[in-house]
């Protein structure tokens, strides 16, 4: 418990003192003025900020928004090639053509469109192929369809994906289309059911498009994007036969594509350095990919947006610094000028000399000229208090030297009506007022004599009064009883020490008197130290007879004024007062000690 109240302890002290450091740095002119311009440039600096980066978050994302719009679009493109050749065939399905008519018409089709058809073909009832016109090899399996690809009901119209891989050089993707039609006999009439169908690439040539094709746009040789179609085993090709620039995309990408679902109609991006790709599903069942680059207003836009923040970071730390230097220069030098230009009058004394300049500001001079008036000010009325001081202490010294004589002539006028008595109980009064007077005597030979008007050096003091008690009563401090003094260096002020040196008086020469008859030996200690602070604790004892075998009975014969002045002036003194006997009388008091009240040098604390 104790190890972790001290980890507690040193971890608290750890924080303090951090938080000590932390405070120090906002300590200083400079430091605060900092702080208050980006308090105040703080909100202007975060709007800009925020707006430059959300442009450049905007720019970064340019290429990848410009990519999956291509994606977009491309969908858009093949769905009207794919509605352009459904009205092909509904056109072709609404002439009532027989078999040798209706191939005529697909040749003329074909040519029409520069083979950009890869089969035209009218089919059977079960999917046979009847009359096929072909661009190429035959890209039909078996040459049938199967029965369940092809459309349902007059009218309808069949869209249905065609991955060849296996049988395509290239591995290309291509989107067959059928629609129900009747075949009809030479004379026009029907004669039984069929299927026209047509298989189109999803590739573009750009010698299949005509003049003014907003294809042509897309799939320039040297434009920003690049295309391909995705089939569904993942195998790639250029959505432009003769115009890619890059064949296969990079492997990162392939990889990328092949960890996304082909029936998922959900976009995905990705970013690759400058490139950033799309990839979605388009009409038919095939995906498409796009890549696009950057283009030249969008790097010089990024790099804009980095000269930029560099220029706005070293303009704010140019200005913090120059703010810093400034405030430093102008204002902190000058007030540590002035400082130092205060502590050496306040160390030397005299007038203030504020070495103001013309460089200070205005206010500054102002405040140190303020300043040295107020000093002069000063300085003529601590040279009246000055003199006021040393007459009074003059005066207080002349006043405790005369109360020190006076009470001198009292003590000798007391000794000698003392000498003139006759009975004992009488003259021994006269000796006790003496002894009380005299010590008042040395309280106030003290207080001039050292030159403290305010407080007394109880260490000394008291040794005296002791030794002047034994020297009072005939006996000596070092013969049949010892005195033993411990005081501690203790000032206090003359109003306990009256009352405190009585009690001494008091105690003392009752106890030389009293606790060691009939020639006794013993010892005497006295003693006075501080306590808490603010409290004192004087003992006096001693290892005579005892209070009740030898003092009181005294006492009682002298109607017992000497304990009745110890309790009085302990109650002056504000203590708890305490006798206690074994193997002796100890006579302890616990006082509160008064603070030192001088007006030319302030409290001084207990």
């Amino acid at each position: 418990m104790d190890r972790q109240a001290g980890v507690g302890r040193r971890r608290g002290l750890r924080e303090a003192h951090y938080a000590t450091r932390v405070w120090r740095m906002f300590d200083t002119v400079s430091v605060r003025m900092i702080v208050i311009i980006l308090l105040s440039a703080g909100p202007i600096a975060v709007i800009g900020g925020l707006q430059a980066w959300y442009s450049y978050r905007h720019t970064l994302a340019a290429p990848a928004f410009r990519a999956d719009m291509a994606v977009s679009r491309i969908d858009l493109e093949i769905r009207h090639d794919v509605d352009h050749l459904s009205a092909l065939l509904n056109a072709i399905n609404l002439m009532s053509l027989d078999e040798q008519a209706i191939g005529r018409t697909l040749q003329l089709a074909q040519s029409l469109t520069g083979h950009f058809y890869r089969q035209l073909a009218l089919l059977d009832d079960r999917g046979n192929v009847v009359v096929a016109i072909d661009s190429g090899s035959p890209v039909l399996p078996g040459g049938s369809v199967p029965a369940e690809e092809l459309p349902r009901f007059s009218g309808d119209v069949r869209v249905a994906p065609l991955d060849l891989s296996g049988q395509d050089p290239e591995g290309r993707s291509y989107i067959r289309v059928s629609i129900q039609t009747m075949i009809a006999d030479t004379g026009g009439n029907p004669v039984r059911q069929g299927f026209l169908t047509a298989i189109m690439p999803v590739v573009w040539s750009r010698h299949h498009l005509q003049i003014g094709d907003p294809r042509l746009d897309f799939i320039q040789k040297d434009g920003a994007i690049d295309a391909w179609i995705v089939g569904r085993d993942h195998n790639i090709a250029p959505l432009c036969e003769d115009c890619w620039r890059m064949r296969v995309p990079p492997p990162q990408v392939l990889r990328w594509i092949r960890t996304l679902p082909l029936d998922s109609t959900a976009r995905a991006t990705m970013t690759m350095g400058d490139a950033s790709f799309a990839y979605g599903p388009v009409e038919g069942g095939v995906g498409a990919l796009t890549m696009t680059r950057r283009n030249v207003a969008e790097t010089h836009a990024l790099v804009m947006f980095v000269i930029w923040l560099f220029v706005i970071v070293s303009l704010l730390g140019c200005g913090l610094i120059g703010v810093a230097k400034s405030a430093n220069i102008l204002l902190v030098a000058p007030l540590r000028r002035l400082t130092a230009s205060v502590a050496l009058w306040q160390t030397g004394g005299g007038e203030f000399d504020a070495r103001s300049t013309w460089a200070m500001p205005a206010e500054i001079r102002r405040l140190a000229h303020a300043f040295t008036r107020a000093t002069r000010t000063l300085a003529r009325h601590e040279q009246r208090l000055a003199r006021a001081s040393m007459r009074r202490e003059l005066l207080l010294k002349e006043m405790h030297h005369r109360v020190k004589n006076n009470l001198q002539i009292v003590a000798s006028l007391l000794n000698l009506q003392a000498n003139r008595i006759r009975q004992p109980e009488a003259r021994e009064e006269f000796t006790q007022a003496r002894d009380r007077v005299r010590a008042l005597a040395t309280l106030h030979r003290y207080l001039y004599a050292d030159g403290e008007l305010f407080s007394l050096n109880m260490e000394h003091f008291v040794s005296e009064l002791c030794g002047q008690i034994f020297q009072a009563v005939g006996e000596s401090a070092g013969g049949r009883i010892a005195l033993k003094i411990d005081v501690e260096r203790l000032e206090m002020v003359p109003d306990q020490a009256v009352p405190l040196a009585l009690i001494l008086t008091e105690v003392v020469s009752n106890a030389i008197k009293y606790a060691f008859p009939d020639g006794r030996h013993g010892t005497i200690a006295v003693g006075l130290v501080r306590e808490d602070g603010h409290m004192a604790r004087l003992w006096i004892t001693d290892d005579g007879i005892g209070l009740s075998a030898g003092r009181q009975r005294e006492m009682d014969d002298r109607t017992g004024i000497g304990l009745q002045l110890i309790r009085g002036f302990a109650r002056q003194l504000g203590a708890t007062l305490e006798i206690v006997e074994d193997g002796g009388t100890r006579f302890e008091l616990v006082f509160p000690l008064q603070r030192r009240d001088d007006p030319d040098e302030g409290e001084e604390p207990a």
